[in-house]
């Protein structure tokens, strides 16, 4: 039994060899993922409602304030604890309707689109050899907000369009796990901060929760 002793040895010392190589593979290197989640924008009736008021109307307002969204993303991950990503994400479309219930009569209905393109730093803490790890995403990037109103009343309907682009901080907070050294997903929720302007598309913040695929090479 010494020879089968001897050749245990080295398999395991082998097959050891080959996972700590995989585990290093895994972290270091480029990657590119594609998610996708459900988005929310900070839009509040009750503020749209002293908008009307600010004119002299009374007003009921019903928001969506939810939509699905998607991202693809793409970085480096320098050493086990440290990567820089390149992302876009678009946070799809989100609804108001408004019925003008005093000094007047007729309805608003509103709708807004972002989406952007953003730079970031990935904090990562990897959970012992377990394949998984939590992060955290801190960066910024350009965006785009639009907003479309149409308006019905006695008079007629009118429509306006508005659009503001600029830079907003970003921050995420999320989790990856790896099923093998090239294939992974991960989970993540992120707040994009003050998208838009207060006088014409509105301003707020903007999240998304995603679920990704992750690959590595």
């Amino acid at each position: 039994m010494k020879t089968f002793k001897r050749a245990l040895g080295i398999a395991v010392t082998a097959a050891c060899g080959v996972m700590a190589g995989q585990t290093v593979a895994a972290e270091t290197g480029g990657y590119i993922g594609v998610g996708i989640g459900q988005s929310r924008i900070d839009l509040d009736e009750n503020e749209i409602n002293s908008a009307f008021a600010s004119l002299g109307l009374g007003a009921t307002t019903s928001v969506d304030k939810t939509d699905i969204g998607f991202k693809v993303y793409g970085g480096y991950q320098f050493n086990r604890n440290v990567a820089l990503e390149l992302g876009y994400t678009d946070f799809g479309k989100f609804t108001s309707h408004s019925i003008v219930t005093s000094g007047g009569s007729g309805t608003l209905d509103a709708e807004w689109k972002a989406y952007a393109v953003d730079l970031s730093v990935l904090g990562i803490l990897p959970l012992g050899q377990s394949g998984a790890s939590l992060f955290v995403r801190g960066g910024g990037g350009a965006y785009k907000l639009k907003f479309d109103a149409t308006a019905v009343g006695p008079g007629g309907t009118a429509s306006t369009s508005e659009s503001k682009s600029g830079f907003a901080p970003l921050l995420g907070l999320g989790a990856t796990y790896d099923f093998t050294p090239n294939f992974g997903v991960r989970a993540e929720i992120e707040r994009h901060f003050d998208l838009g302007d207060e006088d014409t598309t509105g301003k707020g913040d903007v999240d998304l929760i995603s679920v990704a695929v992750q690959f590595r090479f």
